[in-house]
């Protein structure tokens, strides 16, 4: 490919924000329409949700992966942002696309469920804050480290696995913990709903938690793979 199709092809600042909130919106639609529909089902109801954030973050990693990077997450584009992967520019850019297509979801699933769509505002069971707050900060670690050693890899082998990678780790996490603390491992995804139903109990948690998950993945993935990044690109090209 020569370097002018290059360019063609080379998805621009703001074309990468409006993929952002497309991937976002479709990613929280489906999320708190699940969380909604499947309030009253108990254990299994959790299951449902968690294969539901699984698949349909699969879908979205495939399907705007080579545009964006699909990180729809603030607490996933922080952690990019500290690993020196993306710059600060383009993650202001990125978690504003985020909020807008998190409340955009959150909007039209209240206009079609209503009131009812308060079930998917995420919040700690109990209102147990320690425990969600540490749950959340583990799992969202989970994640960004997932998606920072499965998509920035020079391993040709595992860039085609990342999007399966990254959603069923995000669907493990969420049918392990969404019954404790919502499942949200999201900033964007808790302050759509939150905003939509004006419900803004513990809605910090889910951003502290995130993030902090996200700073601590990036803090790991810089100690465990840089120096291998470095000795890869010293390698003459094959």
């Amino acid at each position: 490919m020569d370097k002018d199709v290059q360019k063609i092809f080379r998805p621009s600042l703001r074309n990468k924000f409006l993929v952002e909130i497309v991937g976002t919106f479709i990613l929280v639609y489906a999320i708190a329409s699940a969380a909604t529909v499947y309030s009253d089902s108990g254990q299994l109801g959790v299951i449902g949700i968690g294969l539901v954030h699984a698949l349909v973050l699969t879908a979205i990693v495939y399907a705007i992966g080579y545009r964006s990077g699909a990180q729809v997450n603030p607490a996933v584009t922080i952690g990019l942002l500290v690993a020196k992967k993306i710059g600060r520019k383009e993650a202001v850019v990125y978690i504003i696309a985020q909020i807008i297509g998190a409340v955009l979801a959150a909007a039209v699933v209240y206009s079609i469920f209503g009131s009812e769509m308060s079930a998917s505002v995420t919040l700690p069971s109990d209102d147990n804050v320690v425990r969600a707050l540490i749950l959340e900060t583990v799992m969202t670690f989970t994640l960004v480290y997932v998606v920072l050693a499965t998509t920035t890899s020079k391993n040709f082998k595992i860039v085609p696995l990342a999007g399966i990678a990254i959603g069923f780790t995000l669907g493990f996490n969420v049918i392990f913990g969404g019954s404790i603390t919502g499942g949200s491992l999201n900033p964007a995804r808790s302050f759509g709903p939150a905003l939509i139903t004006w419900d803004f109990a513990y809605q910090w948690i889910y951003w502290v938690a995130p993030i902090a998950g996200g700073l601590i993945a990036a803090g790991v993935y810089k100690l465990l793979h840089t120096e291998e990044e470095e000795e890869e690109e010293k390698l003459p090209p094959k």
